[in-house]
């Protein structure tokens, strides 16, 4: 009969341990998830604000551009310099 019931309360300290074991194996699992959630996020946002700052920088440049053409200076380098910018940078 005792030894009946030490093999229940094993059984029953093995469950425990069983589903400890599995929550814990699910609370990493959802916090990698959150992690890599939160790299994207933070990867869509950075590339948003590189994306806002290369279109401020070509208008910028294209203002530039039509200024010196009106008082007559030749912009083809300055063009040149333009196009070839992004193949330099990467």
């Amino acid at each position: 009969m005792a030894e009946a019931q030490e093999k229940d309360e094993e059984r029953q300290r093995a469950k425990e341990l069983v589903g400890f074991l599995k929550s814990q194996g699910d609370e990493k699992l959802e916090n990698s998830k959150k992690e890599f959630r939160d790299k994207q996020e933070a990867s869509l946002q950075a590339q948003a604000l590189l994306d806002q700052q290369e279109k401020n920088f070509y208008s910028y440049a294209e203002r530039c551009i039509g200024e010196w053409q009106a008082h007559g200076k030749n912009v083809k380098p300055l063009v040149l310099e333009l196009k070839n910018y992004p193949k330099r940078i990467f």
